[in-house]
């Protein structure tokens, strides 16, 4: 069992801010990954991790996508994240 809800789009009972988050990660992502679902639990700061991820290694950088992807799978593996 996850110690962080794991929140679905198809919940009725999903808040709308919640909805809302989970749908922009899916429009922007293509497809909803476990992370995106269990950050819709705090939408403020899913959106405030993913506005970071995109600055920092998708359309905000300075550097070319395999750079920022060499990046940031480097930092995963010094920091042992290994999601």
């Amino acid at each position: 069992m996850a110690r962080i809800p794991i929140l679905h789009e198809d919940d009725p009972g999903l808040p709308d801010d919640a909805r809302a988050f989970l749908a922009n990660a899916a429009r922007s992502r293509g497809r909803l990954i476990n992370i995106y679902r269990a950050m819709a639990n705090r939408p403020a700061a899913g959106q405030a991790f993913s506005d970071m991820i995109r600055t920092v290694y998708r359309s905000g950088s300075s550097l070319p996508p395999k750079q920022a992807e060499l990046a940031y799978l480097t930092a995963t593996v010094v920091n042992d994240c290994y999601y």
